[in-house]
């Protein structure tokens, strides 16, 4: 028989079947994937040197050895071709090469196969061919000819190049990408060192090219690569023009919530160095930004505002999270944009203000046309009708009524004059030219100094920083106002408590006394019969509201609005303000 069984092949054997298993995965699962083609033709193309290199290995008679190893000189020839395309793919180096330049890459290779087949004859690659029995299995012995030295500078050429290149990116890489190169490094080199060694005769075992039996662990260094870092579910695609130079925040997560790659604007928002952060979970690098984990974890929401307080400046930022799918609609990842919005919450800011002080205008303009209306003219009325009746009682002589409509009169004269300055000085000056809060500290100083009633309040951050729309605020601020009244008029209380808070994406203001209270069942009647109350209720139509109020006797009262945040946001508002 022309074979015999040796132990030996077997790491042959293995190694051929990893390398074509590793071709069919990437063709199968990640063709679509720039690199993956290239990858998977250099696995068909080293199985073409492992298991004709196990077929040579075994057999027995010249003839049949030489044509083993013929076969073998395909992956000689082309895997360097094919493995250096795969990383210029891998790299983004291939920009400045086309077709055309990549053809001139094959006609070393494909001549030296022509001279393989036809050695024979010429002998211009090997020659002298003869078996040679002196180690534990037969070998061929060969010398080379002229192009053999050819075919072995074009594809070390091709090899040491392929390796450089791997090299610069791992120095100039960032993140996951630099270990993916390091792993594909590794994978070429121990590829080419042993082929390497085996043309310079310093290879340990004379005699004999051990570099199929390293294709296994290169295969496994690799796949490793592919699993654990997702090799061509994320290859580098123009990563340093893309993603590094990008003036928005961006991060890139796998399944695992693991950070696959970060660029410097996000490291910077972050404000960790790259080695605490690059193959770190997101819940280690980001514990310090609640609202960017929720964003991660909260599957009901895809984007979130966080804020970052800065010595120099409170910068404020948007993140919009999508997810990452291959060619098959399957989920690969995740990635996170984030947006630097400090500008626009500032000019958002200042159209709001200049809102709140235009409705608060609107709001004393529509009092005084209300007081004109109706107070001044009855009042004005009052006057008129008070010295006519003076005018006839002093014509009949009865001084007595008369004194007492004098003071009437001048009551009544004092009263429309007040109320026509009042009015006058409205309508001719800037008033309240404060925010909401400001406003609202100021009317309860004020409620204090007159009342003597103790106010403890309590306004939290959520509030004080929620964008309310104007129109919400006079109104909110007029009901606590009026709240405020009813106790100093009818509660007889000593402490007044005052909550402002966002519950439950509401808008919540609560307000209680420790008075004497009310029961409950008389407060339809005392709705109908306060102005007041009847008032507030309005107000609360109007902002999609509800307010309850309970009381109990000698227990006090409490009062609780809720506005919906969203209406009091007033987002209809900023879209007009910003087209």
């Amino acid at each position: 028989m022309p074979y015999r069984f040796i132990s030996y092949i077997w790491l042959l054997i293995i190694s051929g079947l990893m390398t074509i298993f590793l071709g069919i995965y990437a063709l199968v699962r990640c063709r679509r994937s720039k690199g993956a083609i290239s990858f998977a033709i250099s696995m068909f193309i080293v199985t073409l040197w492992s298991i004709p290199n196990a077929m040579e290995m075994s057999a027995t008679v010249l003839d049949v050895k030489l044509f083993w190893a013929n076969v073998q000189y395909i992956a000689y020839c082309f895997s360097p071709v094919v493995m250096f395309i795969l990383c210029l793919e891998f790299t983004d180096y291939e920009k400045g090469l086309n077709i055309k330049k990549l053809i001139w890459l094959f006609i070393i290779p494909t001549v030296t196969i022509m001279l393989i087949w036809t050695d024979k004859y010429h002998g211009l690659v090997r020659y002298g061919f003869q078996m040679d029995y002196s180690g534990a299995f037969p070998v061929i012995k060969k010398q080379y000819g002229p192009f053999f030295y050819i075919h072995a500078l074009h594809s070390h050429v091709l090899n040491l190049s392929a390796i450089w290149i791997l090299l610069t990116t791992v120095i100039k890489r960032k993140a996951i990408y630099r270990k993916q190169a390091i792993a594909l490094l590794i994978g070429v080199s121990l590829i080419v060192i042993p082929n390497l060694l085996y043309i310079t005769g310093l290879s340990p075992i004379k005699g004999y090219d051990i570099t199929p039996v390293f294709f296994g662990p290169a295969g496994i260094i690799i796949a490793w690569s592919i699993l654990r870092y997702r090799m061509f579910d994320l290859v580098p695609l123009a990563r340093a023009t893309v993603i590094e130079n990008m003036e928005v925040g961006v991060m890139v997560l796998d399944l695992q919530d693991r950070i696959l790659d970060i660029n410097p604007v996000l490291i910077n928002i972050i404000g960790l160095p790259i080695e605490q952060i690059t193959s770190r979970y997101i819940q280690d690098v980001c514990n310090h930004i609640p609202e960017l984990l929720d964003l991660f974890y909260n599957e009901s929401i895809s984007r979130t505002e966080f804020s970052i307080v800065k010595p120099d400046r409170h910068e404020i930022y948007e993140a919009l999270l999508s997810v990452l799918k291959d060619s098959n609609g399957n989920e690969i990842g995740r990635i996170v944009v984030v947006y630097d919005i400090t500008e626009k919450k500032l000019i958002e800011k200042e159209f709001y203000d200049r809102q709140w002080k235009q409705a608060v205008r609107d709001e004393r303009l529509r009092m005084v046309r209300d007081l004109h209306d109706n107070l001044g003219q009855v009042l004005g009325y009052i006057n008129l009708q008070a010295q006519a009746v003076q005018k006839e009682l002093r014509d009949a002589g009865i001084g007595v009524y008369s004194d007492k409509l004098d003071k009437l009169v001048e009551v009544a004269q004092k009263s429309h004059q007040q109320i026509r300055e009042y009015i006058r000085d409205v309508r001719n000056s800037e008033l309240i030219e404060i925010d909401f809060i400001a406003a609202l500290n100021k009317e309860i100083t004020n409620y204090e100094l007159q009342t003597a009633i103790n106010v403890n309040r309590k306004i939290t951050p959520e509030f004080r920083d929620a964008v309310i729309s104007p129109n919400v605020r006079i109104h909110i601020l007029n009901i606590i106002k009026e709240a405020l009244n009813n106790v100093r008029k009818h509660a007889e209380a000593e402490n007044l408590f005052l909550t402002c808070d966002i519950e439950e994406n509401n808008l919540t203001v609560i307000i209680s006394d420790d008075g004497k209270g009310f029961e409950n069942k008389h407060m339809k009647d005392k709705a109908r019969q306060s102005f007041g109350l009847k008032i507030m209720h309005e107000r609360v139509s109007e902002m999609g509201g509800i307010l309850d109020i309970d009381s109990k006797p000698g227990k006090g009262s409490r009062i609780r609005l809720r506005v919906p945040l969203e209406r009091g946001m007033d987002i209809s508002e900023i879209q007009g303000y910003d087209s």
